[in-house]
C-alpha cells in the first residue's frame, strides 16, 4: 500500500513538472487559468468515464457529428478525445472553438461556456508544438476572455498571437478592442486649492516606471515642464493661480502594458483662484458679540 501511494505520488510529481516544464517557454501565463486547466482535465475525465475507442475513432465520430450538425455531441466526442489524448493541442483547440457554436440555454449555461472554451484554448496554447498553433490558441482565447470582460488579458492573449502570426480577422478584432478598453486616457483634474497647483490627467492602466514623460507632453510657453508620475496617474505640477493653460499629451505616451496613448489629446485649463479660507496661528477664539 505504502509502495502505491509513493508511486502515485512519483507520477504527480512528473506530471506537475511536464506542466511546468509546457508553461516555462510561453509567453502567456495566467495563474487562474493555470488552476482552470487542472480541474478541468480532471472534470472531462469524470465525465468522459471508461472510454474503449481510440482517439483515432473518436475524431472520426466527431467529424460525422459535425457532418450532422450536432454540436452539443460533437463537443461531448472532443471531450472524451481529451481525456484519451490529452497532449492533443488541436483537439483541446478544437473543443474551444466548438463551444462557441453552441447556443447556449441561458445565461447560466452562457457563463459556463465561456469559461470552458477559454481554459480550454489555454491549454491548447501551453500544448502548441509551434508558433502557428500557438497563434490560432491564443487568438481563441482572446476571444473567449472578451467574452468573459477579463480585459486586460484578453488584449494581450490577441497581441500575442498577433505578434506569431498577422491575421486580419485577429488584427480588427485586437484594434477594437485595444480602443475601447485599452491604455487609453480617462480624465483629468486640476487641483486649484493647493498652494502649488497642478493639472493631472488618469490612466487606465499604470504609466511606464521610471520614463521620461517630457517627451510626450506640451505646455504652451515652456519646453520643459515639470512633470510627476505615479501609477495611473500624471501631473503637470507648478501651475499659477487665474492663468489658462494649454496642455497637449502627444500619442505614444508609454505605460506599463506594452501599449502606448493611440492618439493625442489637448486640454484648454483654466486654473481658478482658490477657496476663501480662514486659519488661526496658534490659539484663538471667535466670541460671539
Amino acid at each position: 500500500m505504502i509502495g502505491l501511494v509513493r508511486a502515485m505520488s512519483v507520477c504527480a510529481t512528473l506530471a506537475l513538472g511536464l506542466v511546468s516544464a509546457h508553461a516555462a517557454d510561453k509567453a502567456f501565463k495566467r495563474d487562474d487559468l493555470a488552476d482552470s486547466a487542472i480541474r478541468l482535465e480532471a472534470q472531462i475525465k469524470t465525465e468522459a468515464g471508461i472510454i474503449n475507442k481510440t482517439a483515432a475513432t473518436l475524431k472520426s465520430d466527431t467529424d460525422a457529428a459535425f457532418k450532422r450538425s450536432d454540436l452539443r455531441g460533437a463537443l461531448v466526442l472532443l471531450g472524451q478525445t481529451a481525456a484519451v489524448a490529452p497532449e492533443d493541442s488541436g483537439n483541446w483547440l478544437r473543443l474551444a472553438k466548438t463551444v462557441f457554436q453552441i447556443r447556449p440555454s441561458d445565461n447560466r449555461e452562457r457563463t459556463f461556456f465561456h469559461e470552458r472554451a477559454s481554459t480550454a484554448a489555454y491549454i491548447a496554447y501551453q500544448r502548441a508544438a509551434n508558433a502557428g498553433e500557438e497563434a490560432d490558441a491564443l487568438a481563441v482565447l482572446g476571444s473567449a476572455l472578451a467574452e468573459r470582460k477579463l480585459w486586460r488579458p484578453a488584449l494581450d492573449a490577441l497581441r500575442l498571437s498577433l505578434d506569431q502570426k498577422e491575421v486580419a480577422d485577429v488584427r480588427g478584432q485586437y484594434e477594437k478592442l485595444r480602443d475601447e478598453k485599452g491604455f487609453r486616457l480617462l480624465d483629468y483634474s486640476v487641483d486649484s486649492d493647493s498652494a502649488s497647483p497642478r493639472a493631472c490627467f488618469q490612466f487606465s492602466e499604470d504609466l511606464a516606471k521610471r520614463a521620461d514623460f517630457n517627451p510626450f507632453v506640451a505646455l504652451a510657453g515652456t519646453d520643459t515642464p515639470a512633470l510627476t508620475s505615479e501609477e495611473k496617474q500624471l501631473c503637470v505640477e507648478g501651475l499659477k493661480h487665474g492663468e489658462r493653460y494649454t496642455i497637449n499629451l502627444r500619442a505614444v505616451l508609454p505605460s506599463t502594458v506594452k501599449e502606448t496613448l493611440p492618439k493625442s489629446a489637448e486640454f484648454n485649463i483654466y486654473v481658478r483662484d482658490r477657496k476663501p479660507f480662514v486659519r488661526f496661528t496658534g490659539r484663538a477664539y471667535v466670541l460671539p458679540r
